[in-house]
């Protein structure tokens, strides 16, 4: 699989805010003093429904704080 270059990242990030989710928090990395870093290999994720099987179902979230499905998109 090949790693995401920036230039990716930016048209993805384009899209998104034509998109209208402009707003959305991004949540990538896996904890905020950055003890770990890894290639971007996957876009956005902003339907709400596979975020809230991310969220639900697969208990992948640390913390949402106020955030719910709609609030947030997935990068990577």
């Amino acid at each position: 699989m090949r790693i995401v270059t920036v230039k990716d990242l930016f048209l993805w990030c384009k899209e998104e805010i034509g998109n209208g989710n402009g707003d959305r928090k991004i949540y990538i990395s896996r904890d905020d003093e950055g003890n770990g870093f890894h290639p971007l290999y996957y876009g956005f994720v902003t339907d709400p429904e596979e975020i809230s099987l991310y969220i639900n179902g697969y208990c992948m979230f640390d913390s949402l704080g106020d955030n719910t499905e709609n609030d947030i998109a997935i990068l990577g």
